[in-house]
């Protein structure tokens, strides 16, 4: 996977993971909008009418959406949710569509109830093609818009030609940044031993991340022997380590990266310079620092 592919989709699946309710509604038609331009049809709320049991509509495909993003997904509530956005779906554009799809925010997949729910309607409604479109089936229309189209949506990407250019400079100021962060706590910081990446199940994009940000990763220990003050390389770690365990207890470790990303990048984020330099920090301390988990010994 190339660097800014990888780039992109990780900030995708960050927002994806972020976005609950009118936030994730937002997010799908921006997503659709991109992919299929004049081809997709949002439908928003229109007073006491509702959206009809549509929330968006892909012309040439005939492709009817229908969005469920809620805070959880209890069993009774989902599909009682489901069988109520079908059933309206017919009533309302019944004639119109030939696909209908489930679009949802669950990070782990639906449950076997659900897929069972979805194939009982699938059966009763032999002519229409019933879906469930979840991460991964967003991520596949993500990685198909173009370059232009991620860029005003996630801003510029860091590329191999960024990669030439970053130097020292881009480096203190992420450095500087780190070292004022929350206060380390008291535990030694161990070496980072090889499989951690698969250890910790960390994605694809993840992967190629890291491997961009360790191609510098030597400038950032160069950096630190030759700073003024001899304990802040230690002080970052103790920083990385702190902030890893508090994200670790609500967090994926595919979720918990681009956390990390983000605190040490900044509210603000940067030139893509910016941002390969905070990818080459972070890969040192992954590579020397106890932040993910260590692959278990044989």
């Amino acid at each position: 996977m190339e660097l800014q592919e990888a780039w992109y989709e990780l900030r995708f699946e960050n927002a994806f993971l972020r976005a609950k309710a009118n936030s994730f509604q937002e997010l799908f038609e921006r997503l659709l909008g991109f992919a299929y331009k004049g081809d997709f049809m949002a439908c928003r709320p229109w007073g006491n009418q509702g959206d009809r049991k549509n929330d968006g509509f892909h012309k040439s495909e005939r492709r009817l959406f229908q969005v469920y993003a809620p805070n959880e997904m209890t069993e009774a509530k989902a599909k009682k949710k489901i069988l109520e956005d079908f059933q309206g779906a017919k009533a309302h554009w019944g004639g119109r569509f030939d696909k209908w799809t489930f679009v949802h925010n669950s990070v782990c997949g639906l449950p076997p109830h659900i897929h069972q729910l979805l194939l009982d309607i699938g059966k009763d409604n032999p002519g229409i093609m019933v879906e469930a479109w979840g991460l991964e089936e967003l991520k596949v229309v993500f990685r198909d818009l173009t370059l232009e189209d991620k860029e005003s949506w996630f801003g510029r990407a860091p590329t191999a030609e960024t990669r030439t250019r970053l130097g020292f400079e881009d480096l203190r100021v992420v450095l500087e940044a780190l070292s004022n962060k929350r206060p380390p706590v008291d535990r030694p910081v161990g070496d980072v031993p090889a499989g951690k990446i698969e250890a910790n199940a960390l994605s694809e994009s993840v992967a190629t991340l890291l491997k961009e940000g360790m191609v510098k990763a030597p400038l950032v220990e160069e950096f630190l022997a030759n700073w003024h003050e001899a304990t802040l390389g230690e002080r970052i770690a103790q920083s990385f380590r702190t902030e890893y365990e508090a994200l670790r207890a609500t967090h994926s470790p595919n979720q918990v990266f681009p956390e990390l990303q983000a605190w040490l990048g900044g509210t603000n984020r940067g030139t893509p310079e910016h941002e390969l330099a905070v990818l080459t920090v972070m890969a040192y301390y992954f590579e020397r620092c106890d932040i993910f988990e260590e692959p278990r010994s044989s």
